[in-house]
């Protein structure tokens, strides 16, 4: 059976409907593995006395979610608590923890015509609402209705994702996280799996430098088998 993982921010308990999509999806033999994050639970008070969102508890949480960086789907609700926090402040910090860019994260709503005119709206000053709209198109958003948000979820999970090298790389190494690396790339030396996947993941220069002489090892790796088979 294939496992597949998902993450849904919510407010409200969505149990019932995850464990129908799990029912459905364990018949085409997809074993789906989830995990529910309520932001209620990081409410606190700032010095004021005022309700607040704990930002670096909620992180916290995403991050200890053994399977959050080889998720397959996270979805959130928009309307989280008001003048609190947002299902689009969580996608920010989602993103922030570099969730995988070419990997969408679905926000939901009741109302979700106005969800990207509200986001947008925040802010008064035109050159501010274009930055937020260039933010808005980078963080990959889906947005669907709440009512019947799971056939959408089935929809997707089931959908088998078109193959992409740096993806996959990325997701072998989330997958031996604290293994530590020793071999072919001395800047690497001595880092863990983990660490390295999410340098791979921020497309820096030595992260470029890294796939492209992994690449060039393979190739003549791949040759070498070659000569030796033709010997």
């Amino acid at each position: 059976m294939i496992q597949k993982h998902l993450i849904l921010v919510d407010e409200q308990p969505q149990t019932s409907t995850l464990e129908k999509i799990k029912g459905i999806l364990r018949r085409d033999g997809i074993d789906l593995i989830y995990k529910e994050i309520n932001p209620v639970n990081y409410q606190k008070r700032d010095v004021n006395g005022d309700l607040d969102f704990d930002v670096e508890n909620f992180k916290k949480a995403i991050i200890e979610i053994e399977f959050f960086r080889i998720s397959g789907l996270i979805l959130c609700d928009y309307n989280l608590i008001a003048d609190v926090v947002s299902g689009y402040d969580i996608i920010k910090i989602i993103r922030e923890l570099n969730y995988n860019s070419k990997k969408k994260i679905i926000l939901y709503s009741a109302e979700i015509e106005g969800v990207i005119s509200d986001v947008l709206t925040k802010e008064k000053d035109f050159e501010k609402q274009k930055d937020s709209l260039a933010k808005l198109i980078s963080y990959n958003i889906e947005f669907i209705k709440r009512d019947g948000y799971d056939q959408e979820v089935i929809k997707h999970i089931k959908k088998e994702p078109e193959f992409d090298f740096e993806t996959e790389l990325i997701k072998w190494f989330h997958k031996r996280d604290h293994d530590v690396f020793n071999y072919l790339f001395p800047k690497y030396k001595g880092r863990s799996f983990g660490s390295i996947a999410i340098e791979l993941e921020s497309k820096n220069a030595v992260s470029v430098e890294f796939k492209k002489e992994l690449i060039e090892q393979i190739i003549s790796y791949l040759s070498a088998l070659n000569d030796l088979q033709d010997a």
